[in-house]
């Protein structure tokens, strides 16, 4: 059984202590929910929302189980992106109170509330992006984060078209239902980069795929995808050449290895180097060895 020992009566005469010295200014507060597990929720946020007047959220009915689950009994106000500054939500904020917005996106809410001198704050806590992105093991210096793909072909390689060029590490989110086709675009647009998929961040079932975009296309190939994916993908390098370029040279690089190594040893080698599927450079390998051989 899980021990909670840790929160000793010492600590929690603390954190009871801290809590109360809080100055519950009034104002918007942008508070951060949990993106899977139920306990990445700081002690600040449940303070928060215990303490305002009224919460805006996206998804009442999810809310409803994180305030059941804490024991919050602040009223619930449905606030989207199609009502963020409507009269059934503004109308709720008045002089001298505290509000608590836990919706995305909710810039145009923040906005308003800039716009009529009501001040902002900030909760943090979890965030599945910069969760993913900690995870990657790609370069963090320089990040982009682009949300959704259009969910048409068309328009997710328009869309990709544009981003082929960035050079930071670029960060997506996507569904289950697209995940294999919007890897497929990556693959053929972006060439054969390095990238990491994310699914369930912080639940019990929590998976991190990493590799070249082939490797992850053919792991999505066999497993059914379930759950929200984060995708991590490799900028452009700034010596990165063209793909047609970049398979001569591997194809060169192969054959002359094949000179002196064992088969296997080549697709090896290979596949490290140029971040291409062990399978993809084993038919190319074969393919040399049968010209060799009938020569």
């Amino acid at each position: 059984m899980l021990s909670y020992t840790f929160l000793s009566p010492t600590l929690l005469e603390k954190i009871s202590n801290k809590l109360s010295q809080q100055q519950n200014k009034p104002g918007l507060y942008l508070v951060a929910t949990p993106i899977g597990n139920m306990f990445d929720f700081s002690l600040r946020a449940i303070h928060v929302l215990r303490s305002s007047k009224c919460v805006f959220a996206e998804d009442t009915r999810q809310a409803r189980k994180l305030f059941d689950f804490y024991e919050i009994e602040t009223q619930l106000i449905a606030c989207h992106e199609y009502n963020e500054i409507d009269d059934s939500v503004v109308s709720h904020i008045k002089e001298g109170e505290m509000y608590a917005l836990i919706s995305d996106p909710g810039y145009r809410l923040v906005n308003w509330c800039v716009e009529h001198g009501v001040e902002v704050f900030v909760v943090p806590g979890a965030c599945a992006m910069v969760s993913a992105l900690s995870l990657s093991g790609l370069p963090t210096n320089n990040f982009a984060f682009y949300g959704f793909s259009p969910p048409k072909k068309s328009a997710r390689r328009n869309f990709l078209e544009n981003l082929k060029d960035v050079r930071e590490t670029m960060i997506f989110y996507e569904s289950p239902q697209r995940i294999l086709d919007f890897l497929i675009d990556l693959r053929e647009i972006f060439g054969n980069r390095r990238c990491c998929v994310c699914r369930e961040l912080t639940k019990l079932y929590e998976e991190k795929s990493r590799g070249a975009l082939e490797d992850l296309i053919s792991y999505f190939s066999e497993q059914k995808p379930r759950g929200e994916f984060a995708v991590v993908v490799e900028g452009k390098s700034s010596d990165e050449t063209s793909e047609q370029e970049n398979d001569e040279k591997m194809f060169e690089e192969l054959k002359n290895l094949m000179q002196t190594e064992s088969l296997s040893e080549c697709v090896r080698k290979i596949s490290e180097k140029y971040h291409v599927s062990k399978k993809n450079i084993y038919q190319q390998a074969l393919s040399l060895k049968e010209i060799v051989d009938k020569d």
